[in-house]
């Protein structure tokens, strides 16, 4: 008996043919786009010292006591680092009331709670879009930070950014 081997045999419609050029051109063009944006981050992205404010609303009076500076802080839902709280104030807790007599909103200090403005440094990189802090944490003013220390769990928005010496 004879053995039957098929040699393999490429037959391609005129269809097959179109869509596998699309395909291989898109590859290259993607491939192309990548390398030229990844030389250019290189150029643009320069390391740098950071410090951000978080502010976290609306704490219970006195828990400000527990962020100390020195601490090493991490993103809780990703576990990035953030960096190393710089100083913490904190203040009495506002918030928006409307004054119906007057028929506008006013602040009013709720009693018992505090807003901590927590002060953090690290180093990140600037590619011309975002800040990526040293984890990779990518943070913008307004951003809600979820964040996380030794012994202490808080969120709040990022309020202010000043960058300092590159790196």
């Amino acid at each position: 008996m004879e053995q039957n081997t098929h040699k393999f045999r490429l037959r391609l419609n005129l269809f097959d043919a179109i869509v596998l050029i699309v395909v291989l051109l898109a590859g290259a063009a993607f491939a192309w786009l990548s390398l030229r944006s990844g030389q250019s981050d290189g150029a643009a992205s320069a390391a740098q010292t950071v410090q951000y404010t978080v502010v976290f609303q609306k704490m219970d009076q006195g828990d400000s006591q527990l962020i100390q500076p020195g601490d090493k802080l991490e993103d809780a839902v990703k576990n990035y680092s953030l960096g190393t709280v710089v100083s913490v104030e904190a203040k009495p807790a506002v918030t928006q009331v409307l004054d119906e007599v007057n028929r506008r909103y006013v602040d009013a200090e709720l009693e018992g709670f505090e807003d901590v403005y927590v002060t953090v440094e690290s180093s990140c990189t600037d590619n011309g879009e975002t800040l990526l802090l040293g984890g990779g944490y990518d943070f913008r003013v307004g951003q809600t930070a979820y964040v996380r220390g030794p012994g202490y769990m808080g969120s709040g928005p990022v309020v202010a950014i000043e960058r300092g010496n590159e790196g």
